[in-house]
């Protein structure tokens, strides 16, 4: 078994939770899928009792400063050490920056929803290591583990079904946001891939999952995101469409595969749409927060990233979504 980072790994739901071999699986096997997915919502929130809560009030932080510097002068960071439990950020007011719910699927899961991946190999978009190319191609650099042993493979696949052309090759060289609204949508060109439409239907049950979880710990968010998959079918020109049905409340999903990613923000987000980073359920305020994926050992990594453009919930139509 491939061995990944807790923080940055990709897992999946299973039909059943079990701590022992056999434990659970009758009582979740009584269960429609909807209900199942409510237990298991219902389990992981129990598990959150933990808050963590800053000196920041969110909306100031969010506001430009002149010199990046004084982020930290104002809004100093807190000295939690490593965090291992379960947790939720918040800032002064309570309103949430960060959802961590460390280890809540078995080990074999793991494994599991690794292995849907193995045939993305040959579709991932690789970079050399090159500053400059890795930049460009990528807005911000990223690693390979280029050992000649990765099983899944090394790369970074951007999977939409709602973007906008311009802004996907002006984000990737620019790392700006310029769409207009009169812009059209299109779904990436990789949803055209068979590999990447069968790995849409693997993961669907596994993204139903997070999706509840979501409903529960940021509903406006989740709102929103509904909202914006039922919105897409009048705004997208892409034609055919991808028959396959979009699996997560999230409009873009990003597979990143043994690479690091240096600290950064999001640059196309609003900074009231969390990211998700499945399997440990990880949503972070990425437009405020520095985040990265740091250099590891040994193993394999495996990321999905979850995320929002606001410029297409904007030419949808759609309002963003309050701090929970």
């Amino acid at each position: 078994m491939s061995e990944m980072a807790a923080d940055y790994l990709m897992v999946g739901c299973c039909p059943f939770i079990y701590s022992a071999p056999g434990q659970y699986v009758v009582f979740m096997e009584g269960l429609g899928q909807h209900s199942l997915f409510l237990v298991l919502a219902d389990f992981v929130c129990a598990c959150c009792a933990g808050e963590d809560v800053t000196e920041w009030d969110i909306d100031r932080f969010a506001e430009p400063m002149r010199n990046v510097a004084d982020k930290t002068k104002y809004f100093p960071y807190p000295q939690w050490g490593h965090i291992s439990d379960p947790v939720t950020v918040l800032d002064v007011h309570g309103r949430v920056l960060v959802w961590y719910l460390p280890g809540i699927i078995p080990p074999a899961r793991v494994e599991h929803l690794s292995e849907i991946h193995i045939p993305l190999k040959d579709s991932l978009v690789k970079c050399s290591k090159t500053g400059g190319q890795s930049k460009r191609r990528f807005g911000h650099k990223h690693v390979p583990e280029e050992d000649g042993n990765e099983k899944f493979g090394h790369g970074r696949l951007m999977n939409s079904p709602a973007i906008f052309q311009q802004a996907h090759m002006e984000y990737f060289w620019r790392l700006i946001d310029p769409q207009r609204l009169e812009d059209q949508v299109y779904e990436s060109s990789s949803l055209k891939k068979p590999a990447v439409r069968q790995w849409l239907r693997d993961i669907t049950y596994a993204g139903d999952f997070w999706n509840t979880i979501a409903e529960i710990v940021l509903p406006d968010l989740a709102q929103v995101g509904k909202e914006a998959i039922s919105a897409k079918q009048h705004w997208v020109t892409t034609q055919p469409p991808c028959p396959v049905r979009w699996p997560s409340i999230y409009l873009g999903i990003d597979v990143i595969v043994n690479r690091e990613t240096p600290p950064h923000q999001d640059q196309a987000s609003a900074p009231s749409l969390l990211d998700l980073i499945p399997g440990t359920m990880v949503f972070l305020a990425g437009k405020l927060l520095t985040h990265s994926v740091p250099k590891w050992e040994k193993g394999e990594r495996i990321a999905l990233a979850h995320y929002v453009k606001d410029a297409i919930h904007n030419r949808f139509g759609l309002a963003r979504p309050m701090f929970t």
